[in-house]
């Protein structure tokens, strides 16, 4: 199922602010954009079990990753985040780091709207959103990834660029990119097969 409505949109045309970036519903995406200054209060180190360095989850959300990966654990299989709270700021370097003169911004964006998001524009800006383990396709294929698909709705994270929703998320598929909206809802999205844009759209707004 697509909803016609997100699927007809052309991306970042319409942008709306977003006015409450601290509920854990929070939809950010190629047409809902955060305060460039938004940092969310209750920042927290994930626990190094659990994390390949410093990175940053909201208190809710990092409390969810680490009880996830103890669950991973129990099973022989390890997870850690390998990137998570970005700032508006550092997104904007992510986003802008393979810009080189040869190329204009705008034939730039084409290629790099697929796989990075505009500042402003990213789910890791909210604090609730972490990438696990690896940052390659071939994430799908291990243990990790396998058991990740199948168990993180659990913990109350969703898949969140899903494979064949490209059209719709407006991101090539990303196995490793993990959207922390608590247990109930993670359960009602996972169950509905939709994107959380097109779950957003059609049950939240």
């Amino acid at each position: 199922m697509d909803n016609d409505i997100t699927r007809s949109k052309v991306f970042y045309t319409d942008i709306k602010q977003v006015l409450k970036p601290d509920c854990l519903d929070v939809l950010v995406n190629k047409f809902y954009k955060l305060p460039q200054d938004y940092v969310p209060r209750d920042l927290e180190p994930v626990n190094s079990d659990y994390s390949d360095g410093n990175h940053l989850l909201r208190h809710e959300a990092r409390l969810a990753l680490e009880i996830m990966g103890k669950g991973a654990l129990e099973e022989g299989i390890s997870i850690k985040a390998c990137s998570a709270f970005r700032s508006y700021d550092y997104q904007e370097e992510v986003y802008l780091r393979k810009k080189t003169d040869m190329v204009s911004l705008e034939e730039y964006q084409i290629e790099r709207d697929r796989v990075s998001a505009r500042p402003g524009h990213s789910e890791h800006q909210t604090g609730l959103a972490v990438d696990i383990n690896e940052t390659e396709e071939t994430f799908e294929d291990t243990p990790a990834g396998r058991w990740l698909a199948g168990n993180s709705y659990r913990y109350g994270y969703i898949l969140r660029y899903p494979k064949g929703k490209e059209h719709i998320t407006g991101y090539d598929y990303e196995p490793w990119h993990y959207r922390y909206v608590g247990n109930e809802l993670a359960h009602k999205v996972y169950n509905s097969g939709l994107t959380y844009d097109e779950y957003y759209e059609i049950y939240l707004q």
